[in-house]
């Protein structure tokens, strides 16, 4: 299978590039575009619920961040349920709690009722402060648990050999392998009649009198009722682009000498945040460290977080080898809940999106929202996650300082560029933004020495896209659309390559 990167991740072993099937209708009742863990649980549980729908994606099933998570299925945020509290109070917390210990028997119902082998194991997570400065954020998320009834004491030791001031164990946690999982339910979703069409972009789309109507790029024209942007950010320029914010994060997979103790997860409270959790696959286990994490494109020096999160990891941590190293991408929302549900003011337009680093359970927990909206049904979640909600407490900071962060690349970038000549002095995996002929391109040679040139500016509202040299792609830095080195479209929300560029 093929990810949205140059670096392979650990999950990368899995055949999942031939699943399409060859629909034999045009017209369906709903069509879901994003074939990860969002779209493909979704797509099962609408023909579970006898709903006729077509899962596409331009690329294989977990082309993106669920082929790059770390795939965590936890009951807790990276929004604090203390701190959820103060934006929503304790009714909506307490219902947010409530659908999550539901989503979590979700999955390990899906694993034993379509006999899924993907390496599903549960355990604990324990959430430790690093120093004492940390503490206090630590009690305050303990007494927030304590208020919703969530298992979680305090432990005097954890079953990784790390230095700690204070350390909590939140009970009933869950991991598996992600891939996996979703070709489990894919098989599963092609066994009962399920359509699915990868390697398709969407040439046009178009939702007029009630009807979506999307041409393919095999020139294949389907309509529906209804359309499902599982694709992170709804593609076009809508109001996500300044309620969500992209952000990269960096993981490193390692070899153990043996059997850990117990198997387990764990984080500090620095920010941006260390989390690592073991893994067993068939007889080997290993440990999956992340960290590092920073806004998308407004760090050039990717590579440096692949060797500060491998120091980090030696000093802390015994191994027998580095078996793989990867970065990532997620969106956070701007009040630290996801978007899931109805696009506004486009009631057959439904979205899911802004999970942080909480997607496989956030994902999941579409399916328990949007197919209850498509079937007309109440969901007291859907109001809570609605994508057209508007909570000023909790959004205003946010939003006006990811509003900044745009604004200033928007700006910034018209400005400074490297001179032309310096195109003979790129090396192999390096890229720059130069100045040719009064226009701004970006420029990059492969590792086989030849170069790539191709417009420097995103397609989807004009800022100038800055280069990852871990992952070898062209990043904007404003809303987090991902390109090749080729132009080619990895991550929405633009919807089209950046151009290429011949040299006359």
């Amino acid at each position: 299978m093929k990810r949205d990167g140059t670096n392979k991740s650990f999950w990368q072993d899995v055949d999942i590039e031939n699943f399409s099937t060859d629909p034999a209708i045009l017209d369906f009742h709903t069509i879901v575009v994003g074939a990860g863990i969002t779209g493909v649980t979704l797509a099962k549980e609408l023909q579970n619920r006898g709903i006729k729908c077509l899962l596409l994606d331009k690329e294989n099933p977990g082309f993106g961040t669920t082929g790059g998570t770390t795939a965590h299925i936890n009951n807790f945020y990276d929004a604090s349920y203390n701190e959820i509290i103060e934006n929503f109070g304790k009714d909506p917390n307490q219902l947010l709690l409530n659908a999550t210990l539901e989503v979590l028997d979700y999955i390990k119902d899906n694993i034993s009722k379509y006999s899924i082998q993907c390496a599903y194991s549960t355990c604990d997570f324990f959430l430790f402060s690093a120093e004492s400065g940390q503490n206090e954020q630590l009690e305050q998320i303990y007494a927030a648990h304590q208020q919703l009834g969530l298992p979680t004491h305090y432990v005097e030791t954890i079953p990784f050999d790390i230095p700690f001031e204070k350390a909590i164990c939140i009970e009933g946690q869950a991991q598996f392998h992600p891939m996996r999982y979703i070709a489990g339910m894919i098989e599963a979703y092609r066994r009962e009649g399920g359509e699915i069409l990868t390697g398709r972009g969407i040439e046009t789309y178009s939702n007029e009198d009630g009807r979506v109507k999307l041409k393919l790029s095999g020139k294949e024209v389907y309509t529906a009722k209804n359309i499902i942007w599982a694709t992170h950010v709804p593609p076009g320029k809508n109001r996500f682009n300044f309620l969500l914010a992209p952000y990269r994060s960096y993981v490193l997979t390692l070899k153990l000498h043996g059997e850990p103790e117990a198997l387990g997860q764990a984080a500090d409270l620095y920010d941006p945040y260390h989390y690592f959790r073991y893994h067993r696959s068939d007889k080997e286990h290993y440990l999956i460290v992340g960290g590092f994490d920073h806004k998308t494109g407004d760090d050039q020096q990717t590579e440096q977080h692949f060797a500060d999160l491998k120091l980090w990891v030696d000093q802390h941590f015994d191994y027998d080898e580095l078996t793989a190293s990867w970065s990532s991408q997620y969106y956070d929302s701007a009040d630290g809940l996801p978007f899931i549900g109805s696009m506004p003011n486009e009631n057959n337009v439904y979205i899911a999106t802004g999970y942080g680093g909480n997607g496989m359970t956030f994902g999941s927990m579409a399916s328990l929202v949007i197919p209850d909206l498509l079937e007309g049904k109440e969901n007291p979640l859907a109001e809570l996650l609605s994508p057209s909600r508007i909570k000023p407490v909790a959004s205003a900071q946010q939003v006006l300082s990811e509003g900044v962060n745009a604004a200033k690349h928007f700006i910034m970038d018209k400005f400074s560029a490297e001179s032309l000549k310096e195109v003979e002095s790129l090396q192999p995996a390096e890229g720059k933004i130069v100045h040719y002929r009064e226009r701004k391109l970006a420029i990059c040679r492969d590792m086989e020495g030849e170069l790539h040139a191709v417009n420097s500016v995103c397609p989807h509202m004009g800022c100038t896209v800055s280069w990852n040299p871990s992952e070898m792609s062209w990043d904007c830095p404003c809303h987090g659309s991902r390109f090749g080195m080729n132009g080619k479209l990895l991550n929405g929300p633009a919807s089209v390559d950046l151009g290429r560029v011949n040299f006359d």
